[in-house]
């Protein structure tokens, strides 16, 4: 075989990527190669290495005995300096050997026993009206308000840049970025038109902030009209939740 055939053999591993003419010292390692197995071809590999079982079972023991917070919660880092251990070897010990993985915790209401008397009264109450009235779902309107900015703020828990590399995309912030207040609510028939909270300032409509007078002026002045040339002002059943503009005393009244 000549050496020119050997340049176009230049594919194994460890010789050379095929782009660019070979070397003295890939030529040599095919040579050595060849006079220890009598082939060109790639040798098998032998895998990756077999973790330890002794190893395994003190990443098991450590997470057992690892103080913990309130919450039964322990640090990865603590645990892999007390094993002297890589962080990223103790990572994989996790999820390749014990398959424990990462889980985000739920914020869930807080619920006193005084609660559940509560709770089951009103299911009770609401299966009691709906076997009266059997469109009583259709006439819930579901409501609230959300500010949206108009820099295009991004949402780092749900966006991702697939890449070879980090391509290190950042996204400039303002202090205080321009926003706008929408309200909106809906039913299972109809979406009552989005609403914006602002006022008029000397250049025009400002964005304000939601408190009980302006919360009270949108009911009034906005939904109930809406609602009015719907003509289900009196079947609606206005829902919301526990925001202090939403629960102020002006709201009862």
């Amino acid at each position: 075989m000549t050496v020119q055939q050997l340049h176009g053999r230049n594919s194994g591993k460890g010789l050379g990527n095929g782009s660019g003419p070979m070397t003295a010292f890939g030529l040599k390692k095919m040579i050595d190669k060849f006079e220890e197995s009598g082939s060109f071809d790639v040798k098998c590999g032998l895998g990756r290495k077999a973790i330890a079982s002794t190893s395994v079972e003190d990443v098991a023991t450590a997470l057992q005995e690892a103080p913990s917070s309130a919450l039964g919660t322990c640090s990865v880092r603590g645990i892999s300096r007390t094993l002297d251990m890589p962080v990223s070897m103790f990572r994989k010990f996790l999820r390749n050997s014990l398959q424990c993985y990462p889980f985000k915790i739920t914020h869930v209401k807080n619920l006193v026993p005084a609660d559940l008397p509560k709770r089951e009264a009103l299911a009770l109450q609401f299966l009691a009206r709906m076997e009266a009235d059997n469109a009583l779902p259709w006439n819930i309107l579901c409501s609230d308000e959300a500010h949206f900015h108009l820099q295009g703020s991004v949402n780092t828990q749900n966006s991702r840049i697939c890449s070879r590399e980090n391509p290190f995309q950042k996204q400039p912030l303002l202090l205080h970025s321009q926003k706008v207040t929408v309200w909106c609510g809906f039913t299972a028939v109809f979406i009552v038109d989005p609403f914006y909270l602002e006022e008029i300032g000397p250049s025009g409509p400002v964005t304000c902030t939601v408190n009980g007078t302006r919360y009270e002026s949108l009911l009034r002045n906005q939904l109930i009209p809406a609602l009015q040339q719907r003509g289900c002002v009196d079947s609606t059943i206005f829902t919301q939740d526990g925001a202090p503009p939403h629960i102020a005393t002006m709201q009862h009244q």
